[in-house]
């Protein structure tokens, strides 16, 4: 059973978890203090923090903000790397979804270009819609590696990853 349990205080849960996103998701290995500084960002007012829980124990997180209004944007969604692929991401968009619903008509979600995971699974659960488009200008002494190039609006654009 896979449940979002708001968040209530249990900072060495959430940091642990914090610190597992950014490493699964840019290859960073966070200090806690760092980690503790996101989560006071994603518990402040106007956010919403849920530990997602399986069998009521804690596999990842989700993080709700909001950009004017109540919180409709899926900021940040983290499953364990051992419980994905299991359907607890899924399960726990819909249950946001079912947060959301009763305050917006609409739920919001970026994701990382290079995220072809996370993207792929949005689109499976119908987030169909383009919203918004962020580009983005490296600049001189960023390493990466170009993913792959996509066209939009007949423009040629690289999806990149830090080395």
């Amino acid at each position: 059973m896979i449940e979002l349990v708001l968040y209530q205080g249990e900072e060495a849960q959430a940091v642990s978890l914090i610190q597992g996103f950014w490493k699964a998701h840019n290859g960073y290995d966070m200090p806690s203090q760092e980690a503790k500084e996101d989560l006071a960002a994603w518990t402040s007012s106007g956010h919403m923090f849920y530990f997602i829980c399986r069998n009521q124990k804690p596999v990842g997180f989700l993080h709700l903000g909001s950009r004017g209004g109540k919180p409709d944007w899926l900021e940040d969604l983290f499953v364990l790397p051992a419980c994905q692929k299991q359907g607890v991401g899924s399960e726990a968009v819909r249950l946001a979804e079912e947060i959301v619903k009763t305050y917006s008509q609409s739920l919001y979600i970026e994701a990382a270009a290079r995220n072809e995971g996370a993207i792929r699974l949005y689109k499976r659960l119908g987030y169909d819609c383009l919203n918004t488009i962020s580009v983005r200008k490296d600049f001189p002494g960023y390493e990466y590696e170009t993913v792959r190039e996509e066209t939009l609006y007949g423009e040629q654009f690289e999806i990149r990853k830090s080395l």
